[in-house]
C-alpha cells in the first residue's frame, strides 16, 4: 500500500531539467480536414525530467535514499516545479459567511475567456495568507491537503497568496548511475529522474 512521504525532493535541479503540465487529447481528422478533438482528461497531470548535476555527496545520498524508501514507484513525496509554484492574490471559491469555514485552496488559469482551475494540495508551511477583502486574516492551513479554515466577515471576497509543491512519485522503477560521472566517492547519477504527478495525494 502506498503513503505520501511529506518531504520534499531536492531543489538543486541542473540546466536541461523539463517538466509541466500534460493533457491527453484524441484528434480525428475528417474528410472535410476539420480535426474534431475529444480531451481524455478533465485537467492536467504533471510530469518531470529531473537533471540532478554536480550533486555533493550529502545529495547524492538524498535522491538514493528518497528512491529506496519510495520503493520505487509506490509512494510519492513533494516537489518544487520551479516553473510555477507560488500564488498572488487569487480567488477562492466562496465568499466569507461570517461563521468558521473551509476552503480547498486553487489556482486559475485563464486565457481570454477560457479558464481552469487547479487544487493546490500541498501548500508550502509558512508561506500561506488568506485575505478577506484585502485584510490579512487569521487561518489555520493543513499543508497535507490545502485545506484553509478560517472565519470571515459575512460576505467578504477571499484571496490567498503563498507556496506550493507538487504530489509525485517516481516515474520508473529504477535509478541510473555512470562511470563517466565517477567522484571521489564512487558514481553519480546522470540519467533523469523521471517524476509524475499523483493525482491521489
Amino acid at each position: 500500500m502506498s503513503v505520501f512521504i511529506e518531504e520534499r525532493l531536492l531543489d538543486c535541479v541542473a540546466y536541461g531539467t523539463s517538466g509541466g503540465p500534460t493533457f491527453r487529447t484524441r484528434k480525428v481528422a475528417l474528410q472535410s480536414g476539420v480535426i474534431r478533438r475529444n480531451p481524455f482528461r478533465a485537467r492536467p497531470l504533471y510530469r518531470y525530467g529531473i537533471l540532478y548535476r554536480n550533486l555533493t555527496p550529502e545529495d547524492h545520498d538524498t535522491v538514493i535514499a528518497a528512491f529506496n524508501a519510495c520503493y520505487g514507484g509506490v509512494n510519492s513525496f513533494r516537489l518544487k516545479d520551479w516553473s510555477d509554484f507560488s500564488a498572488d492574490n487569487e480567488l477562492l471559491s466562496a465568499l466569507g459567511a461570517g461563521a468558521p469555514q473551509s476552503i480547498q485552496l486553487t489556482k486559475a488559469y485563464t486565457f481570454g475567456v477560457q479558464g481552469i482551475s487547479r487544487s493546490i494540495r500541498k501548500p508550502v508551511s509558512g508561506t500561506v495568507v488568506i485575505y478577506a477583502n484585502g485584510v490579512p486574516i487569521s487561518a489555520s492551513i493543513d499543508h497535507t491537503t490545502g485545506v484553509a479554515t478560517f472565519t470571515a466577515s459575512n460576505g467578504a471576497i477571499l484571496r490567498w497568496s503563498g507556496e506550493f509543491d507538487v504530489p509525485v512519485m517516481f516515474e520508473q522503477d529504477e535509478l541510473q548511475f555512470s562511470a563517466n560521472s565517477r567522484g571521489k566517492l564512487g558514481l553519480f547519477l546522470t540519467a533523469d529522474v523521471s517524476l509524475i504527478e499523483d493525482i491521489s495525494a
